[in-house]
């Protein structure tokens, strides 16, 4: 009990310096949030992490507790929680809310003394219009990877008992597999992405593929790197290209017919890599 009390006690000051710490220095930044956008399994973890290695970016991987601080109702992953909102629009703002939520990434922003916050929490493709209408000036990296490798990988994931369970909120009646599982949650992903991405500003967010991130991470970190307004080095390039390659062999195509109906022309154009939202 007495611990407990402690670590609480602990809790609320360490807060309380972080909020005078950041009240001091904000004022010298720009808040202007980049959102890694993309299924996951397709990729957003070591692409997250290469952006990391930049000393100018706050990389903030899936800080779902942020998130839960200001939008309890956004925790899916909370079995026993009730009402939670997998999509999320602009109906679904509310100002105290938000207000909490710029208040904690910025502060994340301020006290690692960063120019660019970048955030990956992959279930954000489901809710690209909220963060659009809360982030006004937020900036998005686009990756989409092959369907049937992000399908193949969710599968193992959901064999293993390490992925995301809450099948009813994804739930539709011609799914009954966690194969099938896997492919539905890859397409409801993509397509939310692209309709967004279609009518977004081309100035607002940069696209590229996990297969040709691997076949040239070099380009690709560079280009990141402009997009984002940041200074670079080739030995900081080398450095991150080091550790960037591919987990898994390509799939160009399977035997089940039932993941190309469900995937439909968007999977079919992610096999051949000449997906865009454009």
């Amino acid at each position: 009990m007495i611990h407990s009390i402690c670590k609480y006690i602990y809790f609320l000051l360490s807060e309380l310096i972080k909020d005078m710490v950041f009240k001091l220095k904000k004022s010298s930044y720009v808040f202007s949030p980049v959102f890694i956008i993309g299924c996951g399994r397709s990729g957003t973890t070591i692409l997250g992490d290469s952006l990391s290695q930049h000393p100018e970016i706050k990389y903030l991987n899936e800080r779902r507790d942020l998130w839960h601080k200001s939008y309890p109702e956004f925790d899916i992953w909370n079995k026993d929680a009730q009402g939670s909102k997998l999509y999320a629009d602009e109906k679904d703002i509310e100002v105290s809310k938000n207000s909490i939520l710029k208040h904690l990434l910025f502060r994340e922003q301020v006290l690692s003394e960063s120019k660019v916050l970048v955030e990956k929490l992959p279930v954000n493709a489901f809710r690209l219009n909220f963060l659009k209408s809360t982030f006004p000036n937020a900036r998005y990296i686009y990756l989409t990877r092959n369907g049937l490798e992000v399908s193949r990988s969710i599968e193992e994931a959901i064999d293993s008992g390490n992925w995301f369970r809450r099948h009813d909120i994804l739930k539709s009646h011609a799914i009954d597999s966690d194969k099938n599982r896997g492919i539905w949650e890859w397409k409801l992903s993509i397509q939310h992405s692209d309709s967004f991405f279609k009518q977004e500003n081309g100035d607002s967010f940069i696209h590229f593929s996990y297969k040709d991130f691997m076949d040239n991470p070099s380009k690709i970190i560079q280009d990141l790197f402009s997009f984002l307004d940041l200074d670079y080095s080739e030995s900081l390039v080398d450095q991150i290209c080091k550790n960037i390659k591919r987990a898994n062999s390509e799939i160009k195509k399977a035997t089940d017919e039932d993941l190309y109906l469900i995937g439909g022309e968007i999977l079919k154009k992610t096999i051949e890599n000449n997906y865009s939202p454009s």
